[in-house]
């Protein structure tokens, strides 16, 4: 009877021990990035910076290897403190805003390339149809660049940079408007462009962070 209970005990120490021993995912804050490499190509009532932001986060989610902080709750912190956009890339500052928000890792990016050109004819809408036509949307072919670092909160060292680069095709932007979360709607170039970009840039992310032992 003792041995079969031995027996019992020792099998789940043998279930319990791997749970254990995982890794908790450190936890992670993707601040705003800086567009102003771009900004003056474009024009409209969406904020680029956070346009990526919001990508990048929802593509972390995804992986489920960090637990992310928030981004509402992050930006609403940054403007309590007054914590100017200018100077949110700069190590030493990414560091006290992680401290704050309590986050292992802070995500600090760049938009170096944000294009978009006209290519042949228009598009006609017929109804719920579109086709190829003189008046309406244009088509166009978009290429987004980005950057990114991750840096550890404790020490304020940079772990490692990461780059990334795509292009698509689809319908042409003149102005950046806000559109459910993306850029001007699902068809067109530069939010296709941008969600391709992002998603290279987060495999990079995953990737290193792995390689590193970081999750």
């Amino acid at each position: 009877m003792k041995l079969n209970r031995f027996i019992v005990l020792l099998l789940l120490v043998a279930l319990v021990m791997p749970v254990l021993a995982q890794k908790e995912r450190p936890k992670v804050a993707v601040l705003k990035f800086d567009f102003s490499p771009i900004k003056h190509y474009w024009w409209g009532s969406y904020d680029i910076g956070e346009g990526i932001q919001a990508l990048v986060e929802n593509e972390l989610l995804d992986r489920t290897v960090f637990r992310i902080y928030s981004r509402k709750y992050l930006n609403g912190l940054l403007k309590e403190q007054d914590f100017q956009q200018s100077g949110r890339s700069d190590p030493t500052t990414a560091v006290k805003i992680g401290k704050l928000a309590g986050v292992k890792y802070i995500i600090t990016g760049t938009v170096f390339k944000f294009e978009q050109k006209k290519k042949g004819g228009g598009l006609g809408f017929l109804g719920r149809k579109i086709g190829i036509g003189g008046a309406g949307a244009k088509l166009s072919e978009a290429k987004v660049g980005i950057t990114a670092q991750l840096i550890d909160v404790e020490t304020g060292e940079i772990l490692f940079s990461a780059k990334a680069e795509d292009k698509s095709t689809g319908i042409f932007v003149a102005g950046i408007t806000s559109a459910g979360g993306g850029f001007f709607g699902e068809d067109s170039s530069i939010s296709k462009a941008s969600e391709k970009a992002v998603k290279k840039l987060v495999d990079q992310i995953v990737k290193k962070s792995s390689s590193l032992g970081l999750i």
